[in-house]
């Protein structure tokens, strides 16, 4: 099922608007331009603008700002048994027998015939044949029996980077995030342990490259997981769009001028080599001088330099170490 997204700065999520403006007032990616091919007009407006664009992601590579932070509601549905089926080693193609399966309610939920198996995510949903495509081949030997379809692994659109927090909205606990798969594996390699989550696993990227985690214990009835995140905003495109909210966009400006400066320096008539370089490195100071300006205006949005680990378990009688002890 798809993971739902709140923040207007992004025009897929819910209550966006297509037209929608940063918070603070910006330049727009055509002014930026404008500016910046004014230091050097040898540097078309295409070179600059990836200069801009890479100037934004060196900033956002910087920490984890509170601009590119966005809340979400994931939602699991319950398992699905009915029928039965048919796998074939080496095969992606499952035949369902007494099955009603429909793409809108299956693509993208996981596969799995026995304990034994692996969990393989469903593709493609023939609705008229009644089969079912899997991501690999079957592993295991040719059988026609029982199975079950769950939500094992969600994925997350938007440019998400990283997880912040996330809860079992239902028990009202809070979620381990910071799990790696191989301590999964180590505790539960089957993946046997099937009821209420209290864990997300990071996984690795789905093949359109969208940020993947594995949901344990693996959800057998439907289950809903809030949350926040943060995300890697895309470039700039348009003339009209802007930076993320609290992203200085002059700040931008400044190091992509100093980029330009050291672009082809001899080619440039409005400066000798020298100048240029020496101008450039001014730039380069004042970038850096400016951008420490807007961590420290962000670290009173959201503190970051000094922090408590939730999800760790070795807080002496912190929440980590209370919810460790309820739930493992």
């Amino acid at each position: 099922m798809p993971v739902v997204f709140s923040n207007p700065a992004f025009p897929s999520q819910v209550g966006a608007s297509p037209t929608s403006q940063a918070y603070s007032v910006q330049l727009n990616f055509g002014s930026m331009l404008r500016e910046v091919t004014n230091w050097n007009p040898n540097v078309d407006s295409e070179v600059a603008g990836r200069m801009i664009n890479n100037r934004m992601r060196q900033i956002i590579d910087r920490r984890s700002w509170y601009a590119t932070k966005v809340r979400f509601v994931a939602n699991v549905p319950d398992i699905q048994t009915a029928g039965s089926c048919t796998v074939t080693y080496g095969s992606n193609t499952v035949q369902g027998i007494g099955t009603a399966w429909t793409p809108q309610a299956l693509v993208g939920l996981q596969f799995r015939q026995t304990f034994t198996q692996p969990y393989q995510t469903i593709t493609a949903v023939n609705t008229t044949l009644q089969t079912l495509t899997l991501d690999t081949p079957y592993p295991g030997p040719t059988f026609t029996g029982s199975y079950y379809i769950v939500e094992a692994y969600l994925t997350f659109g938007a440019n998400v980077k990283r997880l912040l927090w996330a809860s079992n909205q239902l028990f009202g606990w809070p979620l381990d995030i910071g799990m790696k798969v191989q301590e999964l594996n180590a505790i539960d390699q089957w993946r046997a342990a099937m009821g209420w989550a209290t864990t997300m696993a990071t996984r690795p990227p789905t093949p359109d490259g969208q940020f993947q985690v594995e949901v344990w214990p693996t959800p057998y009835a439907a289950q809903t997981f809030p949350g926040e995140a943060y995300t890697q905003p895309p470039n700039m495109v348009l003339d009209t769009d802007t930076p993320q909210a609290w992203i200085r966009s002059d700040i931008l400006v400044t190091g992509a001028i100093a980029d330009a400066l050291l672009y082809r320096p001899k080619q440039n008539s409005y400066y000798d080599p020298s100048t240029a370089v020496n101008i450039a490195a001014g730039k380069t100071a004042q970038f850096e001088k400016d951008l420490e300006q807007m961590e420290n205006a962000d670290e009173g949005l959201e503190q970051q330099a000094v922090q408590w680990d939730y999800n760790s378990e070795s807080e002496e009688g912190g929440w980590g170490s209370l919810w460790a002890q309820q739930h493992r």
